[in-house]
């Protein structure tokens, strides 16, 4: 079995049914579980282009077992497939992944985050449109608990977030936003849909006090936030008459944030704490982007479209599974307050075999944080920076995957999968770690 072959494994037999059962077109020869198994090798090898991508088919070792294709052939099978079947199996592949990497988001609930971000379009979207665009809006549905993109709707540039948002919420679902969203609208229509939201709202929206909330803190964070409020609001916008919702406010640096909430049951600490495991969304997004070189959409119906991204996000899963399956294989684990308890035992995380031997795992200490360079975004602050890197050290391990990792683990693809390879990615894996 090669790297691929192991790669690919957990999704294959979910292919390998629907390649059995699916609706074949006439004198079909291209099959489709072959156009899959190509795709999440454009990602894997982050090929960036059609042409890159056939070049590398061509180049392609043959133990890889992938088929050298002319350009149409892939243009057309983008258009001919139905992206409703690689959705179906990326949707089951998703039911597999039942173990939180999150725990204490999981443990409140169900917890997602929902942003929109553009990608430019190779030539140009031209169906279902009046005129050409150079580029398209992905709306994301992003599972904090999991980790995984669970669902997403593209659209126009133009396209209402907001309208996303309401078509992909669900009942007892709680969506973690940011102030591109922020309507009073969408607080009363989430509660009518039974779901829930945290909000960035602006800090001038005009409310009033019906009562102050108890305010518990962890010490530990005090040095990072400042000025917090927590209380139970109305407010005379049409919108949300007669509801009573919550607002929390608090400073980091010199920047002053306000959440709305309809969630009375969480402590402050736990809204200020989704609002800012957030930011993983944002993560994602360049990963899609620049660490599988996804940004450039290399086809241009919109039905290629859909399948192009539900391929992007199976090959991101697969990638997460097949890491931690070589972390967890030499007895990886990360170390957290949870796995660390004061009597100096540990317990699995990430489903780590008991019986094997548990290697502690902590990020390299570094002097300074980086920031973000946009600053538009709220890491570009040294001390948000500070707060969410804090906060990712426990998903960090198994869920990031670097560039490095996956330029070491493309080279290989065509390899036995041998514990020498393990090694090999686990010690790429292990470069901004220290094992104690």
């Amino acid at each position: 079995m090669t790297v691929f072959d192991e790669l690919v494994a957990p999704v294959l037999p979910i292919l390998e049914t629907i390649e059995h059962t699916r609706r074949k077109h006439g004198n079909e020869t291209f099959r489709w579980i072959t156009f899959v198994r190509i795709l999440i090798f454009y990602f894997t090898e982050r090929c960036g282009s059609r042409n890159a991508l056939i070049q590398a088919l061509e180049d392609a070792d043959p133990a890889l077992n992938l088929p050298a294709i002319p350009a149409m052939t892939l243009t057309d099978a983008f258009h001919r497939f139905d992206p409703q079947v690689l959705q179906t199996a990326l949707r089951q592949l998703m039911m597999q992944v039942d173990r939180p990497v999150l725990p204490e988001l999981a443990l409140i609930g169900d917890i997602h985050a929902v942003d929109g971000s553009y990608f430019p379009i190779m030539g140009g979207l031209t169906p279902q449109l009046t005129k050409d665009v150079s580029h398209l809006k992905l709306h994301l549905d992003f599972d904090l608990g999991r980790l995984i993109a669970t669902d997403f709707i593209v659209d126009t540039p133009q396209s209402s977030e907001r309208q996303a948002l309401r078509a992909m919420w669900k009942e007892h679902v709680t969506y973690v936003i940011d102030r591109g969203y922020m309507a009073f609208g969408v607080l009363r229509d989430a509660i009518e849909a039974h779901a829930h939201v945290v909000m960035r709202a602006y800090t001038n929206i005009v409310v009033e006090t019906c009562e102050d909330l108890p305010i518990h803190l962890p010490s530990q964070l005090a040095t990072h936030w400042s000025a917090v409020t927590d209380r139970h609001v109305r407010s005379n916008h049409e919108d949300v008459k007669g509801i009573i919702f919550r607002v929390v406010e608090f400073t980091i640096g010199t920047s002053k944030y306000t959440l709305i909430t309809d969630r009375s049951d969480l402590t402050t600490f736990q809204v200020i704490l989704f609002y800012a495991y957030r930011w993983q969304i944002e993560l994602i997004f360049r990963y899609f982007k620049h660490t599988i070189n996804g940004v450039h959409v290399m086809t241009q119906q919109k039905r290629g479209i859909e399948q192009y991204f539900a391929a992007m996000f199976l090959t991101a899963l697969l990638h997460i599974q097949f890491k931690t399956t070589c972390l967890q294989s030499e007895g990886y684990q990360v170390a957290t307050h949870e796995t660390i308890p004061e009597t100096g035992h540990t317990h699995g995380v990430g489903g780590v075999a008991a019986q094997q031997q548990q290697k502690i795992v902590r990020p390299r200490q570094r002097r300074t944080v980086p920031i973000s360079q946009d600053t538009t975004r709220p890491s570009a602050d040294q001390q948000i920076s500070a707060f969410l890197a804090e906060i990712n050290v426990s998903a960090v391990l198994f869920w990031k995957i670097p560039k490095h990792w996956l330029t070491s683990l493309a080279t290989q693809l065509y390899r036995p999968f041998t514990p020498d390879v393990v090694q090999r990615l686990n010690k790429r894996a292990l470069a901004d770690f220290k094992i104690e």
